[in-house]
């Protein structure tokens, strides 16, 4: 493993857990599935490294939240069934405790309140230490960057180091010291 491909480990891993801490302060922390799911890869490139970042896919939404117009919810459709409303009834099972009816009831609430307002909505703020609801991600990473920015610059200075000391070994192998 070279310089590059060390830094972008550590930059990853420094990013996950920033990640995480963000999201569980923003209230998006029910099953710990979404925080869990949080993690890194390390790619070696013919540049350096490369890191990719993967979540669940709802963390996208979830991050950047929905505005209501594409909520995908249209009232008394007659649909038969609907991959959100299961969702969200999932949802209020386990965050409120109740029997499948129940949930159901209130995931239909809860929908017509994302056609209204979008998602997240207001009242969800309550849930966040932080005041937010979305952009969990890019606050993350506003609050390590100067961490990030000290091994970038880490790197930098080894890189330049090492390229410098193998043109003087190499290129100038026959000047000689004089004192």
């Amino acid at each position: 493993m070279d310089i590059f491909e060390e830094a972008a480990n550590k930059i990853g891993e420094i990013a996950v857990e920033a990640v995480k801490i963000e999201l569980a302060l923003q209230g998006h922390k029910l099953t710990g599935a979404l925080i869990d799911s949080v993690k890194e890869e390390v790619r070696r490139t013919d540049k350096g490294a490369v890191i990719d970042g993967i979540l669940l896919d709802y963390g996208i939404p979830v991050n950047t939240g929905v505005p209501a117009s594409n909520v995908p919810f249209t009232p008394n459709s007659g649909a038969k069934s609907s991959k959100y409303i299961a969702g969200l009834q999932l949802f209020a099972k386990l965050r409120f405790k109740v029997s499948d009816k129940e949930a159901l009831s209130i995931a239909f609430a809860i929908a017509k309140k994302h056609k209204k307002q979008g998602i997240p909505t207001k009242a969800s703020k309550r849930f966040s230490k932080t005041g937010k609801r979305t952009g969990a991600i890019q606050d993350a990473l506003a609050k390590v960057d100067p961490k990030i920015q000290d091994i970038i610059q880490t790197v930098i200075v080894a890189y330049t180091n090492k390229i410098v000391v193998e043109a003087i070994t190499t290129k100038l192998k026959d000047v000689k010291e004089k004192r």
